[in-house]
């Protein structure tokens, strides 16, 4: 027996570390499930499509049909050919039309955007975003993901794609990344990197939902712990500083799993962005509402948004 007379909306988030699959019936969650990136790598390319396939069936209740897929991807994101080109940190969906494969075998609309643009209309719509006229997301996760959204619209590049606002100079340090910049946000920012200097003073050092508390307690009873995440909020505060001066936001979000730590780093942030007057920036900073979600939510919701085929 139905339960719902509207069709479900999937909604897939591909990041380097892990794919969250997504149903949503009208705006509530039906079903949910996170599978590490690193299998689909397993499989050869061809069957790949078919594999993301099966997970949406098998978590589609039993009578109810599937209305539309949306994907968000970590980018770079063709939105002109539909093919994600990230062979750095996506390489086993990149470069081959897994978005027609899929609008294929499933024979209803899919519409694919970037990771982070995805998750902002996710907060936009349906968490800490609503309400704002332009509000700038960041995710702080295995890299780094930037959107802005003017009117519930994002920001786009002159060639249409979206700007990969992650990959900026934040220091001299002598820290290359894949993109080619030295001292780039992504690879002094992102959770990985924290997560690599944490390890260096807490070898057996879980990622949780206790990971928050557990560090809390540490930086009373250990200095150096402190002191990483002082610094860690240092950089990402740099960050922050040059996007908010170029986009002037009235809400900033901060999503990933980096987040959750946002009182633990806050003091380095707010050390950096104490400006001179005339050149303060809108430091309405807040932490998504939608957590780890925001990604899938906003690409079960993009087809419906941009009324693709």
């Amino acid at each position: 027996m139905m339960t719902h007379a509207l069709p479900l909306r999937a909604g897939i988030d591909m990041g380097g570390t892990g794919t969250r699959i997504i149903l949503l019936a009208g705006e509530q969650e039906v079903a949910s499930e996170t599978i590490p990136t690193a299998w689909f790598n397993t499989l050869p390319q061809d069957q790949r499509a078919r594999a993301l396939v099966d997970i949406i069936c098998r978590l589609r209740p039993v009578g109810q049909r599937l209305g539309s897929l949306g994907i968000g991807a970590s980018g770079p994101v063709n939105n002109v050919t539909e093919i994600i080109e990230n062979n750095d940190t996506l390489a086993c969906f990149s470069d081959y039309p897994l978005v027609a494969e899929l609008r294929e075998l499933l024979a209803v609309p899919v519409a694919i955007d970037n990771d982070a643009v995805v998750a902002a209309l996710g907060e936009y719509h349906l968490g800490a975003g609503r309400g704002s006229e332009r509000m700038l997301m960041v995710t702080l996760g295995t890299g780094i993901g930037v959107a802005l959204l003017d009117k519930g619209k994002p920001l786009r590049g002159s060639d249409g794609q979206h700007p990969e606002a992650g990959h900026i100079t934040v220091s001299s340090e002598p820290v290359h990344c894949y993109c080619g910049l030295q001292g780039c946000w992504e690879m002094l920012a992102s959770r990985s990197q924290l997560q690599k200097q944490l390890r260096r003073e807490i070898p057996n050092l879980k990622w949780d939902a206790s990971t928050p508390a557990v560090l809390s307690e540490m930086m009373a009873a250990r200095p150096a712990v402190a002191g990483i995440l002082h610094h860690y909020g240092q950089v990402v505060g740099c960050g922050l500083n040059t996007l908010l001066t170029l986009y002037g936001p009235d809400a900033t979000v901060l999503s990933g799993s980096a987040a959750a730590l946002l009182p633990l780093f806050q003091s380095g942030m707010d050390a950096v962005m104490t400006r001179a007057e005339g050149y303060a920036v809108n430091r309405k900073i807040t932490h998504s509402s939608l957590g780890d979600a925001a990604g899938a939510l906003g690409a079960a919701i993009l087809p419906t948004l941009r009324g693709t085929r």
